[in-house]
């Protein structure tokens, strides 16, 4: 009997995570010698992912590359994944303005939202957010906080300003509905 499987990395499985959970489509998987590089979509939104295997160090060259892939391709976006760090100037070079999004090494590996005590969470989209203020006659901000560094918040994509809703199954209450605002 012949056994065959496949070793993902470590990076690999977090890239994994964000493409479910932000329900990107896989349009093109490219491997080199010291990455992965793939190219997604999201809507009508263009993105190239870069997975970087084995560095230690990730350094601004890494992402001055990724910038240039996303203007020469036209994408909107890009998203840097390693298991090393990232430099001070990988950092501050790679913000809103660039298009460029780094995902932090502390980001687990495994699908967090499988565990029993952790509730499935979405984004809440610009109409339904109209729609909560409306009902509860209260400003985004004034709904209990979640950081955008925890790890679901990166996961989903979450920027500060974002609301997040979180749907808990109750053996008391059925189906209980909470929000959170990112900060």
């Amino acid at each position: 009997m012949v056994f065959t499987s496949k070793i993902i990395s470590l990076e690999e499985k977090r890239a994994d995570l964000i493409i479910k959970y932000r329900k990107f489509v896989i349009d093109k998987k490219e491997l080199q010698d010291d990455r992965v590089i793939f190219r997604l979509t999201s809507g009508k939104q263009k993105i190239i992912m870069h997975v970087i295997l084995g560095q230690k160090t990730i350094g601004i060259s890494y992402v001055r590359e990724l910038q240039e892939m996303v203007e020469n391709e036209g994408a909107d976006k890009g998203i840097l994944v390693g298991d090393g760090k990232y430099t001070y100037s990988a950092r501050s070079s790679a913000d809103d303005k660039s298009g460029i999004e780094l995902i932090p090494p502390t980001l687990p590996t495994f699908d967090i939202f499988e565990h029993e005590l952790v509730p499935m969470h979405e984004k809440v989209t610009p109409s339904e957010l109209k729609e909560l203020i409306e009902k509860y006659h209260a400003e985004p901000y004034q709904f209990p906080w979640i950081k955008f560094n925890d790890p679901i918040s990166i996961i989903l994509g979450a920027k500060p300003g974002d609301v997040l809703k979180i749907i808990q199954n109750s053996e008391t209450a059925g189906k209980s509905i909470s929000y959170r605002y990112v900060v």
